[in-house]
């Protein structure tokens, strides 16, 4: 067929045809429908994060500016994520409770994430230099119908990242730098049109995102802008544009030192000096031997991103210099180096990879050949059927006992769950997923689309409907196996019961979620005396007597701590003279 253009992307009319509004949104609203199944918090990391967000809410200004939980400093990340939690807790708690206030967090983050990475994909392919052949002899895809097609594929794909599940199921500073990162890549882009409004936008996101994190993880997602804005071409004034963004990211991530040092110099100067510290020692070169981690997770967490995006780079190839490739090749390449290059913080930036890679692999979709489109569709279906298959295998193991070592596998998690199963509630939404799932797969199967968007979409659909049903199902388990809850409550039944006054307990040995699970479930205030008549402590789960450096205390309840951690929490009480 004769063409009049030379772009990879072969789409016609009839492949670019609107994916409904209503199956785009349902399936975004169900990724981030399991953050409100149970009214726990289960991870550490997440745990810690709602700890500060809620002594925020709770607390004095100084609480706002200096991140605490218990006065324990939180000084490895800024304030700006636990601002936003912090208030979606002091204007939601009261109607639908701390935990699911906290979580409400998470989904805007999540729209900011998925909202910034389609708006980028969308205003790329509706470039000139990313649109697909022009055929003589075929119908000519509308130049807004592709950019469309092409930006529910970015956002489907990303929904479909493996590695995204735990970003927004396990809140903590790394979902907000996300989002902002996302964010700030949607920003360079507008800035090639609207110099003025996209450089200011991405200079205080580019703010926002030290001020949330670090330092590093700031000036790495700085040195990603600039590098998308001097690779692509000068459409608009690239000086005028890197001046801008660099001034406005400066002027907001000073905001808060100023008012730290304004309103608390002597605490500032403490805390900040953590805080650098902290920032500093993690920007390092990784070790030789973090390598295999490295490559571990980048190819689990960007799965199925990363292939498909390596084949985009190789189609587009051509037009690497024009700004659909330059500008998220340039910043996945500055993220993949940051991983490289800070240490620790590789935890904070690799998935700041996910959003450019989602637009790459986008435009690799749209440029595979039609005997090639059918990868995707047939992975999505073969392992996502198989997951839910298995799902509800081990469910039926579970609830009834047999196979026994299927059952054992999933009792052993939380051992004392007496009652196995979900609420009634729960379980017909696992059945109307997998239903939903089925009539998905039967929909490509048989009425065989050619939309350019069912690959994506039966791969981002897939993922979600799998976690959905998991959560659905094994909720409970999954709260025996991770609640601080039962544990705060025991301790705090153990101390009023001893008569402990408030004011009169101290921690040793405890993480900040630690403390944080103690303080909101438990009502416990720990103090900083010297010799208070109180302890709780954290041992190894072998060990029932105090520690040496508390020999002068007696432990009066031993608590066990979560299924599988290896530790166990005392209460101690200080031996009368």
């Amino acid at each position: 067929m004769i063409t009049t253009n030379s772009s990879p992307a072969s789409v016609n009319e009839s492949e670019a045809r609107k994916l409904p509004r209503w199956l785009l949104f349902a399936v975004l609203i169900a990724f981030v429908l399991p953050l409100f199944f149970s009214s726990d918090v289960w991870s550490g990391r997440s745990l810690s994060s709602f700890g500060v967000a809620w002594n925020m809410a709770n607390g004095s200004f100084s609480d706002w500016l200096m991140p605490n939980i218990n006065d324990v400093p939180v000084a490895d990340a800024g304030p700006l994520s636990y601002w936003l939690e912090a208030i979606s807790i002091l204007l939601f708690g009261r109607i639908f409770g701390d935990v699911a206030a906290y979580h409400i967090a998470a989904g805007l983050w999540f729209a900011i994430t998925t909202a910034s990475i389609w708006y980028t994909a969308y205003s790329l392919a509706s470039r000139d230099e990313a649109l697909p052949l022009k055929f003589v002899f075929a119908s000519e895809v509308h130049q807004r119908d592709y950019a469309r097609a092409l930006a529910d594929i970015a956002v489907l794909m990303t929904v479909g990242t493996y590695g995204l599940i735990a970003a927004f199921h396990e809140l903590s500073v790394v979902t907000a730098v996300l989002a902002f990162s996302s964010f700030v890549l949607f920003c360079v882009v507008i800035s090639l049109r609207y110099l003025w409004t996209g450089s200011i936008l991405a200079g205080l996101s580019l703010g926002a995102i030290a001020l949330c994190s670090s330092p590093g993880v700031g000036l790495w997602c700085a040195l990603a802008a600039w590098v998308a804005i001097i690779c692509t071409p000068d459409y608009t004034s690239r000086t005028k544009r890197t001046i801008v963004t660099l001034a406005s990211a400066f002027s907001t991530a000073m905001i808060w030192p100023a008012l730290v040092f304004l309103a608390y110099p002597a605490e500032g100067y403490h805390w900040f000096g953590s805080w650098l510290g902290l920032s500093t020692s993690a920007f390092a070169p990784l070790a030789l031997t973090d390598y295999p981690w490295l490559i571990k997770n980048l190819i689990w967490l960007t799965f199925p991103l990363w292939p498909l995006a390596i084949w985009g780079v190789y189609s587009w190839r051509n037009q690497i210099h024009q700004a659909p490739v330059a500008i998220p090749l340039s910043f996945f390449l500055v993220a993949l180096c940051s991983v490289l290059f800070t240490g620790t913080e590789a935890n904070s930036t690799i998935l700041c990879i996910v959003p450019s890679l989602a637009i790459l692999a986008a435009f690799g979709i749209v440029s595979l050949k039609h005997s090639e489109e059918n990868v995707l569709d047939t992975y999505a279906i073969v392992v996502y059927t198989l997951a839910i298959g298995a799902v509800w295998f081990y469910f039926y193991a579970w609830t009834q006992g047999e196979p026994e070592k299927m059952a054992y596998s999933l009792t052993r998690l939380a051992p004392n769950i007496t009652e196995h199963g979900t609420s009634g509630i729960l379980l017909i939404l696992a059945l109307v997923m997998t239903v939903a799932w089925l009539a998905l797969v039967f929909w490509r199967l048989f009425r065989r689309p050619i939309y350019i968007w069912r690959g994506a979409l039966l791969n981002g659909a897939g993922l979600t409907a799998v976690w959905v049903i998991v959560m659905s199902l094994f909720v409970s388990l999954i709260d025996g196996a991770s609640s601080m809850q039962p544990i705060a409550d025991s301790a705090a039944k153990a101390l009023a019961a001893e008569g402990a006054k408030s004011g009169t307990v101290a921690q040793y040995n405890l993480t900040k979620s630690d403390i944080a699970a103690f303080n909101y479930w438990g009502g416990i205030s720990f103090n900083e005396e010297e010799q208070p008549e109180w302890v709780v402590a954290s041992v190894n789960a072998d060990s029932e007597e105090a520690p040496e450096s508390l020999s002068d205390y007696r432990a009066v309840k031993v608590i066990e701590g979560r299924p599988r951690s290896g530790k166990q929490f005392l209460i101690l009480q200080k031996v009368a003279d």
